[in-house]
């Protein structure tokens, strides 16, 4: 039997202690990191594209940042504003910089763990209606994103930004199953804002929230959406670089690497070293199909499985097991991947593997799996960069992934049967679809 009711009061006092030691350790293990850095192939890193951000802010102005850099970050320019100040008025300089800006430009990803970890708790209490188990799962939960060696080292070491992202999407989601679709989409968009890879969340937050809010839900939702969207681009948009905003995005997007799988241990990364196809190549079998519309519309298909095996029954654990499939999806089935996009997966489907100990044989491969990606591709020592980039073990860890995809589509496939049938109902009795259907019973019975 799920245990899935919705406690009444999740944040009682005392369970605030284990939790607030909990958030202290990780952050001492975090403060005990940040000096190390993670080298990409040749050496190269990449907390050197924020601090030459940081340095085009600091001379240039915020608002000149799509002017004067090739960025293709957008909101996240805002945070690292943020820290040109703090650097500059701690009287930093960029031409001789010292450990302190490397330590800065980490704050922002260790703050996010923070975040990532309290809201894990959250949304894994609200699962269990025990009280006893569901503080003991989701302090349990909450260790696990504190010290799983992945949430680690992408924060404290390479100064990423995938835990804002994957925070604002378990938000978002945990925020909409609980009635509240302006906060949740708000929410998201500030994730999408800083990076793209939230619109994988689209299917299953329009899904959820129209289930449980209705078309109101879905206009309020959308509005705070561009509410939130509007107050962070507004600036530049008014400053006339609206074009260079979409170019940015764009290229997040759509980028082209030349390869089917830049670095991504996923579907693609089989076909890559045995065709060596670029992205726009034509698709031996369906020469009338590129690698990238193949990919997308892969993705499409996936999207459309997640979406039904919510609508079948609609709750927080099957979004949350739904989210998790789609950022699955989104690491397996693009073009162009790369290691990291596993990030999120690991993040929604966490809760719902502590309290059904079941999902963790998904989970825990592709935990190992990401930690293990990364780390090739970016090692804590500059003598071991691209060592082991082509290594044997890879094609097996590749497959495992492949593996862990192909069971969870399957899962997920199997929960969405009988999805389609509701969906019929739901539109004929929806508007205008209902007002149209009472019509052609009115012209039925006067004929």
């Amino acid at each position: 039997m799920d245990d899935t009711s919705q406690p009444a009061n999740v944040g009682a006092r005392p369970a605030w202690l284990p939790l607030t030691l909990l958030v202290s350790a990780a952050l001492a293990v975090r403060l005990a990191l940040m000096p190390y850095h993670a080298y990409l192939p040749g050496g190269s890193m990449d907390e050197h594209f924020w601090t030459a951000w940081m340095q085009a802010i600091h001379e240039h102005g915020v608002l000149n940042v799509f002017t004067t850099t090739k960025t293709n970050y957008v909101g996240y320019q805002w945070v690292l504003w943020a820290l040109s100040l703090v650097y500059g008025w701690a009287g930093g300089s960029y031409g001789n910089p010292g450990p302190s800006l490397h330590l800065l430009v980490k704050t922002p990803s260790v703050l996010a763990d923070v975040l990532l970890i309290v809201v894990t708790w959250h949304a894994t209490a609200a699962l269990v209606h025990d009280e006893l188990r569901r503080r003991r799962l989701a302090l349990t939960a909450a260790a696990v994103i504190a010290f799983q060696p992945a949430v680690l080292y992408d924060g404290a070491v390479w100064a990423q930004t995938d835990a804002s992202v994957s925070v604002a999407m378990l938000a978002a989601v945990l925020l909409a199953a609980r009635g509240r679709p302006g906060a949740g989409w708000a929410v998201w968009a500030v994730g999408f804002l800083i990076k793209p890879q939230p619109v994988l969340l689209v299917p299953v937050l329009a899904v959820l929230t129209l289930r449980t809010d209705g078309w109101r839900g879905i206009a309020r939702g959308g509005g705070a959406a561009v509410a939130v969207a509007a107050v962070v681009l507004g600036p530049w948009i008014a400053h006339g670089d609206l074009h260079r905003v979409t170019t940015a995005y764009g290229a997040l997007m759509g980028s082209d690497y030349g390869r089917l799988s830049v670095s991504a241990w996923n579907t693609w990364w089989f076909a890559d070293r045995f065709t060596h196809a670029a992205p726009e190549d034509a698709v031996a079998a369906a020469p009338f199909l590129t690698y990238r519309v193949l990919g997308l519309l892969l993705s499409l298909c996936a999207g459309a499985i997640a979406a039904g095996y919510l609508w079948a029954r609609t709750d927080l654990r099957r979004a949350l097991i739904a989210g998790a499939y789609m950022a699955l999806a989104f690491y397996m089935l693009p073009m162009s991947t790369h290691e990291r996009y596993l990030f999120p997966y690991l993040v929604l489907l966490l809760p719902v593997a502590m309290v059904e100990r079941r999902w963790l044989w998904l989970y825990v491969p592709a935990s190992c799996s990401l930690f293990l990606n990364m780390y090739v591709i970016a090692p804590s020592a500059s003598s071991w960069s691209g060592r082991w980039v082509d290594a044997p073990f890879i094609w097996g860890v590749a497959g495992l992934n492949v593996a862990v995809f192909a069971a969870f589509t399957a899962i997920i496939a199997s929960g969405a049967r009988g999805a389609l049938p509701d969906l019929q109902v739901y539109v004929r009795n929806s508007y205008p679809f209902n007002r149209m259907g009472r019509a052609r019973v009115g012209r039925a019975a006067g004929a």
